[in-house]
């Protein structure tokens, strides 16, 4: 009976070749299926691809948490009309915090029970530690504002202003915040003094402060991904020449550095060495990490099949095989994870909708029509103009 138990145990333990691509496949066909109906309305017709919602949040679950491996047993149970709920306003948010939504119409504050206020006809803004302030931008200044607006300072520069970061605290009340003015990096004190340049000529990508140093990545104008020293100016290490990324992500603990381009995925480790790399087809994509792990969670398009799929991957020499997680038909914009690590927020462009996915139970809360929430009119124009750029969701700090 042992030798039985052994063999069972090895058998299941062996993947089904092509198991990924299957699960996609499947995933189509009942969809497919699901949408051959008769006609329904909108609200309707969508309630398929929010109840695969629910689903895929119980496989998101098993691959994150001991819980939530409890709960795959059971989807057929768990995926029903009551796990899903859809909301035509953002009323609360699922878990606590703030959320920074940086909108067509400038950057906005949510507070966990929905009020919103916009900041003003500012272009983009990131949250200092904690979020007690936040740091905005538009062509020639940056500044900083309390969650009131008010301005804290400001400062004047000769080239356009963009892509402003906050460190965070590596001593008490001690930060630093680094931005693009034209070409060139520069850094100054959270308090709005001793600005200074950094590098005369960088790439375009907004740059990344390491996790509790004053280590800065950036990329440069050939591809190399940089790392730092802010204070005294020292390159702390600098990769070889590669795509310029347009998202440079590090992990809560500052040991894994994501390099997000357009057709490609850097995964680095602390020191610079390159972990793996990933190829990817031109479209809509983007990263955020899972909290307090390595784990992190992509957006890959898909231009054959229109269609954007959620995967979880591992910040790892040997990563392992990517989990299929979600899947639905356009675009899937911003990617932020709750404070608390339970609720992955995933900005439905297409649909014009927030997908609030619990991580550790077979819930789905969905909010339309965000873009006219946040002063877009989306009449006479596609969504996509329409949508929010990217969410932070406090804290840590903005990606």
């Amino acid at each position: 009976m042992s030798g039985d138990g052994d063999l069972r145990r090895a058998l299941q333990q062996i993947q089904a070749p092509d198991e990924i691509d299957a699960q996609r496949r499947g995933w189509s066909l009942a969809r497919a299926a699901f949408e051959a109906r008769e006609p329904l309305s909108w609200e309707r017709r969508h309630r398929g691809t929010l109840l695969a919602a629910a689903a895929a949040v119980v496989l998101l679950a098993a691959a994150i948490s001991p819980p939530g491996r409890a709960l795959v047993g059971s989807v057929r149970d768990a995926v029903t009309d009551e796990n899903v709920t859809t909301q035509p306003a953002l009323t609360s948010l699922p878990a606590s915090g703030r959320l920074l939504v940086n909108s067509k119409t400038g950057p906005w504050i949510v507070q966990a029970d929905g009020s919103k206020r916009r900041l003003g006809a500012w272009w983009e803004g990131a949250w200092s530690p904690n979020a007690e302030f936040v740091v905005v931008t538009r062509q020639r200044e940056v500044a900083a504002l309390d969650p009131e607006g008010n301005t804290r300072w400001s400062i004047g520069r000769s080239g356009i202003v963009r892509g402003a970061r906050w460190s965070s605290e590596v001593n008490p009340r001690d930060t630093r915040i680094a931005y693009l003015n034209g070409r060139a990096l520069r850094v100054v004190g959270g308090n709005g003094q001793e600005d200074r340049e950094l590098r005369r000529r960088v790439g375009i990508s907004a740059p990344a402060w390491r996790p509790g140093e004053f280590e800065l990545a950036f990329s440069t104008v050939d591809g190399r991904i940089e790392v730092v020293d802010a204070e005294t100016g020292r390159t702390v290490w600098r990769t070889v020449p590669g795509e310029i990324p347009k998202q440079l992500v590090w992990s809560e603990d500052g040991e894994r550095l994501l390099a997000l381009g357009d057709e490609s995925l850097r995964v680095l480790a602390a020191n610079g060495r390159k972990l793996f790399s990933l190829r990817l087809a031109v479209g809509p994509s983007g990263v955020v990490f899972v909290r307090d792990s390595h784990r992190f969670v992509m957006v890959r398009y898909s231009p054959a099949t229109g269609r954007s799929d959620l995967e979880l991957l591992q910040a790892e020499v040997d990563p392992g095989e990517a989990r299929f997680l979600y899947s639905a038909p356009g675009e899937f914009g911003s990617l932020a994870i709750s404070p608390n690590g339970n609720w992955l927020l995933v900005g439905w462009v297409n649909a014009d909708q927030w997908l609030f996915l619990r991580l550790t139970a077979a819930r789905v809360q969905a909010v339309s029509n965000i873009s006219q929430q946040f002063g877009v009119s989306t009449e006479g124009k596609p969504i996509a103009k329409a949508f929010p750029t990217s969410v932070s969701w406090c804290c840590p700090a903005s990606p």
